[in-house]
């Protein structure tokens, strides 16, 4: 399917190469030097792939193509199956974040959005007081070591009430949760819902059933308890 939609894919994918620039961390190097390539061979025209381009990005499900086109001597296929290998797997490292745009922001390195490193403490504190956070990492692992023991402890409070109905543990020492009870709705929210359904058309159910039969035509397909199909009216019986 992909290989039949090769001339639509050229028409867009030369200009993309030509005006965007890709990077990408460890583990990309060969799809990074293949997308190179590509753009070069769009670039100068040139049909037949380098003997010297990677395929170890090439997934496995698909190597056989590229070795089949090889043993055939068919550089037409070859060349085929490799850029689209090379288009798929620029596409998979762009979702992934494998692959990023350089000034993109879709698109940009995940490591940018890590903290700065030590030299950054000003941009640090204001990151960890839009987190709520405190900014030491030393702080940040005792604030969570307190959130721990305080969860446990109210852990084992649960256990030593001992109601079937909440926590506990059993014989065999597996924790039970039972499902979270349903928080009462709000007046005003009961208020507001009857507000707008009020809002709503009363529209009768055979007015309903007309429309959609004027959209997809069930009604074609219904046949009556005996096996026929009841077919649609004639003009003088509607």
């Amino acid at each position: 399917m992909l290989d039949a939609s090769m001339f639509y894919l050229r028409q867009f994918a030369r200009s993309v190469l030509a005006a965007v620039q890709f990077a990408g961390g460890p583990g990309t190097e060969q799809l990074l030097q293949a997308v190179s390539i590509l753009a070069g061979l769009h670039a100068t025209g040139a049909r037949k792939v380098p003997a010297s381009a990677p395929v170890g990005f090439v997934p496995a499900k698909w190597a056989g193509h590229l070795v089949a086109a090889e043993q055939a001597g068919d550089v037409t296929a070859y060349r085929r199956y490799w850029e689209l290998a090379v288009l798929v797997g620029l596409r998979d490292g762009l979702r992934s974040g494998d692959v990023s745009v350089p000034g993109s922001r879709r698109y940009a390195d995940p490591a940018s959005c890590l903290p700065p490193p030590p030299g950054g403490a000003p941009q640090m504190g204001v990151f960890a007081h839009v987190g709520g956070k405190p900014g030491a990492a030393a702080d940040a692992r005792a604030a969570a070591d307190d959130e721990l023991h305080t969860a446990l402890a109210d852990l084992e409070t649960q256990l030593a009430k001992g109601n079937p109905g909440e926590v506990r543990l059993t014989e065999d020492g597996e924790l039970i949760i039972p499902p979270l009870t349903a928080e009462d709705v709000p007046a005003e929210a009961d208020a507001l819902r009857a507000e707008l359904a009020a809002m709503l058309p009363r529209v009768p159910i055979a007015s309903v059933l007309v429309e959609v039969d004027a959209r997809t035509g069930f009604t074609e397909h219904l046949m009556y308890a005996g096996g026929k199909s009841p077919g649609r009216p004639s003009s003088s019986a509607t």
